[in-house]
C-alpha cells in the first residue's frame, strides 16, 4: 500500500513509545496525524514535540478500553479528511501469577490490550471500507502472541488474542473484497517504558517503526522486529503440534 501525503493517521497510545514513533514516521511521510492517549500533559508534551517538526497534529484523550471513546476518537479523524492507517498501539502490563492476579487486573489488560482493537475495528473499519480507498489497521502485538511465558499470563492471552482477531479480520476483509488490510506488528526488545533499555539485542521505538511502516507497505500481515526470534516461534508451534497429535491406531508404536 502506498502511504499518501495528506490522508489522516491515526495512533493510539502515542504519547510514548513505540506509539510516539509510529505517529513521528507517518508525519514524517506526510500524513496528518491524529495522536490520542489516556495520559492528557503526556498527550500534549508529544504533540508539541511532534509540531516542533512541523507535524499536523490533532490530539484526543481517549481511554482505549471505552468503545465511546474510540467512537469519539473515529469521529475526529473522520472530519478531518479520508483515514489511511489506524494503529491500535495503546497497552498495559500487570506482573503475577494466574490465580494471584485479581479479576480486575485480567479485566483491565484484557480491556486496554485487547477489546481496544476490536472497538477501533468497529469503529474505523465500516468507515474505511465505504471510504474505498486503501487503508490498513496496524496492530501492535507483540512476541507474546506467538510465544508465552510466565509471570504475565493476563498479557500473553491478550496477545494471543490480537493474533486470533487480526488473522480472522484480515481474511473478512478479503472476503468483502475491501481494500483494507492488517498488519500486527510483533515486537521483541524495545527500548520503551514497558521494556528494560540495556537488552543487549533492543532496538529503538524508531526502528520498530520502520518494520512496521515497511510491513504496511507491502502488505504483509505480520511484521517481526527481531528475525532471531523466529525459530524460537517455529520450535514453539511445532511443539503444539507434536504434543497434541493423535496417535495412529494402524501404527501401535505411535500410541
Amino acid at each position: 500500500m502506498r502511504i499518501e501525503p495528506g490522508r489522516v493517521a491515526v495512533v493510539t497510545g502515542g504519547a510514548s513509545g513505540i506509539g510516539y514513533a509510529l505517529a513521528a514516521a507517518a508525519a514524517g511521510r506526510g500524513l496528518p496525524v491524529v495522536l490520542s492517549d489516556v495520559r492528557a500533559d503526556a498527550l500534549d508534551a508529544a504533540a508539541a514535540r511532534l509540531r516542533g517538526s512541523g507535524a499536523a497534529v490533532t490530539t484526543v484523550v481517549a481511554d482505549v478500553s471505552q468503545a465511546a471513546d474510540i467512537d469519539r476518537l473515529a469521529q475526529t479523524a473522520f472530519a478531518l479528511g479520508p483515514v489511511q492507517l489506524v494503529c491500535s498501539n495503546a497497552g498495559i502490563v500487570v506482573t503475577g501469577r494466574a490465580w494471584e492476579l485479581t479479576a480486575a487486573d485480567w479485566e483491565r489488560v484484557m480491556s486496554v490490550n485487547f477489546m481496544a482493537t476490536v472497538h477501533l475495528a468497529r469503529a474505523f473499519v465500516p468507515r474505511l471500507i465505504e471510504d474505498g480507498q486503501p487503508a490498513r489497521l496496524l496492530v501492535t502485538g507483540s512476541m507474546a502472541s506467538v510465544t508465552a511465558r510466565p509471570g504475565i499470563s493476563p498479557y500473553v492471552a491478550a496477545k494471543h488474542a490480537l493474533l486470533g482477531l487480526c488473522e480472522s479480520l484480515n481474511g473478512e476483509l478479503a472476503d468483502a473484497g475491501a481494500d483494507v488490510g492488517v498488519t500486527l506488528l510483533l515486537p521483541g526488545k524495545v527500548a520503551t517504558g514497558m521494556s528494560r533499555a540495556d537488552y543487549p539485542d533492543a532496538i529503538t521505538p524508531d526502528e520498530a517503526a520502520r518494520i512496521a511502516f515497511d510491513a504496511v507497505a507491502h502488505g504483509r500481515p505480520l511484521a517481526f522486529t527481531h528475525a532471531d526470534r523466529i525459530p524460537e516461534v517455529e520450535r514453539r508451534f511445532a511443539a503444539i503440534v507434536a504434543g497434541g497429535r493423535l496417535a495412529d491406531p494402524g501404527n501401535p508404536a505411535a500410541q
